[in-house]
């Protein structure tokens, strides 16, 4: 069956493109642990999809994003 993808695992791998597919994942948590992580990679290609993310309707999911982009020295009131 299909499981949880294990975030920290991509993250150590550097899996970038996953990790942002992760953040449409039909799991909240999935979805909240793939912002904060993108924002500790500070990756720039995220930027365009955490910003998506700050539309998301759980409100952990949003201040994930919004960490996210500040760590990678965007600020997230730009996009909202």
């Amino acid at each position: 069956g299909y499981g949880k993808p294990n975030i920290k695992k991509m993250q150590i791998a550097g899996n970038i493109e996953v990790l942002i597919k992760s953040l449409k994942d039909k799991d909240t948590d999935v979805r909240k642990d793939a912002g904060t992580v993108l924002g500790e990679m500070g990756d720039k290609r995220a930027v365009e999809f955490l910003t998506d993310a700050l539309k998301d309707i759980d409100v952990g999911v949003r201040s994930a994003a919004i960490i996210a982009l500040e760590k990678m020295g965007e600020s997230a009131v730009l996009y909202m």
